[in-house]
């Protein structure tokens, strides 16, 4: 019985321990107003999507006012949009998600870099 006491306040010690040590609770982001370029070709079914937009969100408790970034998809499905450093939530729309909103695209995030970065996107995302 006491072996079984200790362990529970023993845990409840660390678990105290580990919460404290969360502290300030924001993520680490950045206020960085350098930009990026990402590249790409968007795919459904393994077919090129045609049409439609993906769109870059960097904004952060950082950045707070930074804009959307919207780049039009061929017919290719290829796209390429300019966009801040840092992490930025990912979302693609288009009448093939319309029609097949299960494929939709969102919440996703990427960090990109100053220069080129390519992001390819394959819908509905492949099993892991």
């Amino acid at each position: 019985m006491r072996f079984a006491r200790f362990w529970s306040v023993a845990s409840l010690a660390v678990l105290a321990l580990v919460i404290a040590g969360c502290g300030e609770g924001k993520p680490s982001v950045t206020s960085s107003t350098q930009e990026g370029t990402v590249t790409g070709t968007v795919r459904i079914h393994g077919k090129p999507m045609k049409g439609g937009e993906i769109t870059f969100d960097p904004s952060n408790y950082q950045r707070p006012d930074a804009k959307l970034r919207t780049g039009k998809i061929g017919d290719d499905g290829t796209y390429s949009v300019s966009t801040l450093v840092g992490h930025n939530a990912v979302k693609v729309l288009g009448p093939a998600i319309t029609k097949e909103p299960s494929l939709g695209y969102a919440g996703q995030t990427i960090e990109v870099t100053s220069g080129a970065n390519t992001l390819n996107i394959e819908l509905p995302p492949p099993p892991k």
